[in-house]
């Protein structure tokens, strides 16, 4: 039996998928097949890394990926965590089987203290959490749900890149 395949799509790849592509690898360990990515991605921000290394989950090591380079794959969810990326998304992948979007805000870091930044990524992470625990409840799997859907490797980008999934 298979594993649902999600990909979680921000802007940069760099705070908001990587944090909810953190939360569940951690929490759904081999129900989902997940990945993220982004329109332009960039490197994960620091203080994203750091308050997730807060919750015992560590993605210092997440490969920034285009969305891009997922067009030709079909996913069981598509997940976007901003509004700038919700029609690019549709476009690129427009096999997903559910599309969820909610607007998350990046924190802003100029202008403020080191604990005032660190305090937004904090908030922002746990709203993603409780998103997350809304539309991925944990249950036990339906071993019929999935019969004869298409799997993805959500991973050919990290292990092209010498990092296997955490």
């Amino acid at each position: 039996m298979r594993s649902d395949t999600v990909i979680f799509i921000c802007s940069f790849n760099s705070v908001r998928s990587p944090i909810a592509e953190g939360f569940l690898r951690q929490r759904e360990r081999g129900r989902y097949t997940v990945c993220s990515a982004g329109i332009a991605p960039i490197r994960v921000r620091p203080s994203a890394v750091r308050v997730m290394q807060e919750m015992k989950i560590d993605i210092s090591g997440h490969i920034p990926a285009s969305l891009y380079h997922y067009r030709t794959q079909d996913f069981d969810y598509v997940v976007t965590l901003c509004d700038n990326v919700r029609a690019a998304a549709e476009e690129v992948l427009p096999g997903g089987d559910r599309f969820f979007h909610r607007n998350f805000v990046s924190p802003q870091e100029i202008g403020k203290t080191p604990e005032e930044t660190l305090a937004d990524y904090r908030t922002l992470r746990d709203e993603i959490a409780l998103w997350l625990d809304e539309i991925f409840p944990a249950a036990t799997q339906d071993p019929d749900k999935n019969n004869g859907k298409k799997n993805m490797d959500c991973t050919a980008t990290q292990q092209a890149s010498g990092q296997g999934q955490s």
